[in-house]
């Protein structure tokens, strides 16, 4: 009669870490349902003495795999076993017989201390209980898909090199490092690592002689605008936003502003054309002052609007000519009363109708409130 006992404690079948022989078996790549048709084990993966343990309970947790024990108590060493792993005394589990369809030497699945390569899909056809996880009995029972023993040497690899075979390098090759074709190993090293001290210096000094064009251009560009705006070929928002577009492209910009029409020049000025409009009694020298301020930059507009004004008499030569008198100053007074506000202001004869008729001139500033 079959004897069994299961003991309610986990052991750890297998997880994505390295091995004892220096490779690893991911996990996300385990069958684990093929295992489950007949998970059994034996001890210390020795088949010949029989069937030890079966599994049950099997489940994966992230990386690692579970299951727990059924004692074989008509194996020879069943009660042993039993007494042993209540005890404390075996508590290691290694999968055995493992069929690996595919693995890989990609570097990027390297971990540090591992020197093989790295199994993607896999199961195993046993798992043991065993005092020493990866025990070396174990080492034969690796197999691929068609129940071929995997030869561990042929796969043996070293993360230090990164995988890369050993170079051999040429006449021409050792000739460029300064090296003769006799060089020994360290002689090749050393000349290597020059070479590649060379060339991170090289690289540092790219990085300083960009970082030196970079600032060469930024001075090119700003120099570019600002002359632009000298010569008022550029206004200020057209100016800023040339600036960014052309911030690595001097030349481009000088062709553009080169190519761009200078704008008349104005002989004008304003303190020329206040000057002249007090001379030709357009404007009195209160109403200069105050154009002067609102028109400083803009010499065609204040030259356009003197133009524009009527000449004003003086008082004096409007009233004391011939057939002056009264009549006179009440014609004069009506012209003026006729005239909107604004008209006094920008003729100046504001100065003369306060004079010849103060009420009058209490209206004008009164109806100019009210407008």
């Amino acid at each position: 009669m079959s004897k069994q006992k299961k003991i309610d404690k986990e052991f750890l079948l297998t997880d994505n870490s390295v091995n004892s022989y220096g490779f690893r078996l991911l996990t996300e790549g385990y069958l684990i349902a093929e295992y489950q048709k007949n998970p059994i084990g034996y001890d210390m993966h020795k088949r010949e003495d029989g069937v030890l343990v079966r599994w049950d309970d099997l489940r994966v947790e992230g990386d690692k795999v579970y299951g727990k024990p059924v004692i074989n108590l008509n194996h020879p060493k069943g009660q042993r076993t039993v007494e042993e792993i209540e005890n404390g005394f075996l508590n290691a589990a290694s999968v055995g017989h493992i069929k690996a369809l595919e693995w890989t030497d990609d570097p990027k699945l390297l971990l540090p201390d591992q020197t093989g390569f790295t199994v993607t899909k896999w199961f195993n056809r046993e798992c043991s209980l065993v005092d020493v996880p990866g025990n070396f009995n174990a080492l034969t029972k690796l197999f691929d898909a068609d129940e071929n023993p995997i030869n561990l040497s042929d796969y043996n690899i070293h993360p230090k090199f990164n995988l890369m075979k050993e170079i051999k390098f040429t006449a021409q090759q050792l000739l460029a490092m300064n090296l003769s074709a006799e060089a020994n190993d360290t002689q090749v090293a050393q000349a290597f690592s020059d070479l590649v001290a060379k060339a991170a210096k090289a690289d540092a000094l790219k990085a300083e002689l960009d970082t030196l064009k970079g600032s060469v251009l930024t001075a090119e560009v700003k120099g570019l605008v600002e002359a632009g705006l000298a010569t008022k070929k550029l206004t200020p928002a057209l100016a800023d936003k040339l600036k960014a577009d052309y911030a690595t492209n001097p030349k481009g910009l000088k062709d553009l502003i080169d190519a761009m029409p200078v704008p008349a020049a104005s002989d004008v000025k304003v303190d020329d054309l206040i000057a002249k409009g007090v001379a030709d009694k357009k404007i009195t020298l209160e109403l200069g002052k105050k154009l002067a301020a609102d028109y400083k930059d803009k010499a065609e507009e204040l030259k356009n609007l003197i133009d524009a004004m009527p000449v004003y008499s003086s008082l004096t030569a409007q009233l004391g000519g011939a057939g002056a008198g009264a009549a006179g100053k009440e014609k004069r007074i009506a012209d003026l009363a006729a005239k909107s506000f604004n008209e006094l202001m920008s003729t100046g004869e504001s100065e003369e109708l306060q004079k010849l008729a103060p009420d009058v001139w209490k209206e004008k500033v009164k109806e100019s409130q009210e407008e």
